[in-house]
């Protein structure tokens, strides 16, 4: 039997997706739950909350996932037994993160200075029609570059929203740390253009993951679990 999870969690709680020993992880709080290994669609770093999150399992016999032994921090939404060859992370198509730098101002008081939202808009669309962005992601051992955005939106109450066929260690906090530098005056629109070209992983600031969550795993409708 193979089975999807979607699940929402609150970062704070956890260090991160994956499992690791003597840290309390989403990962590691359902196998504990459930005694099988879980795949999550996105390892997702200690701090960042999911309201979307997807994983899979296989399991020799029917589990009870209605009645997990979960704190509240994490939940199952929902869940369904799936076809043999679904994986969570291997058949998705793209994900959706949103960071909510209004949440995080509220968090710290107040940014220095009132954000020019346009500019940063401007920022980004300073990204449509480059054909990647490897210049976007942290240092890991993945050294695929990023592939270009699919959506993007940033509102006036400084809520952002970036959709892609997939993200890179780190992209979505390195794009939300310039987008809000670009906001207030620190770096010009241009620069996330020239830094999304450079061939150098990511230098510049890096968002708090406590603003970061995963709103949405994508796959194609044929194979949607929770479509």
């Amino acid at each position: 039997m193979n089975y999807a999870l979607l699940l929402a969690y609150d970062g704070a709680a956890f260090r991160g997706w994956q499992k690791h020993p003597g840290l309390v992880t989403v990962q590691g709080m359902l196998e504990d739950a459930i005694g099988n290994v879980v795949h999550g669609a996105s390892r997702t770093d200690a701090g960042v909350h999911a309201l979307g999150q997807v994983a899979s399992f296989r399991r020799g016999r029917p589990i009870d996932l209605d009645g997990l032994a979960l704190p509240e921090s994490l939940r199952v939404l929902r869940w369904a037994e799936v076809n043999d060859s679904f994986h969570a992370r291997s058949s998705s198509t793209g994900k959706r993160y949103r960071y909510d730098f209004a949440g995080l101002q509220e968090k710290n008081n107040s940014f220095l200075g009132t954000p020019d939202w346009e500019s940063a808009r401007a920022a980004l669309r300073g990204l449509e029609h480059l054909p990647e962005l490897p210049g976007l992601g942290s240092p890991s051992k993945d050294r695929r570059p990023a592939p270009p955005l699919t959506r993007w939106s940033l509102s006036d109450e400084g809520v952002l929203d970036l959709e892609a066929p997939a993200f890179r260690k780190h992209q979505v906090r390195n794009m939300a740390g310039h987008v809000l530098a670009v906001a207030l005056g620190y770096s010009k629109p241009e620069s996330l253009r020239e830094l999304a070209q450079r061939n150098r992983p990511w230098m510049g600031a890096c968002a708090p993951a406590h603003g970061l969550t995963l709103m949405q795993v994508l796959y194609p409708a044929e194979i949607d679990p929770f479509r």
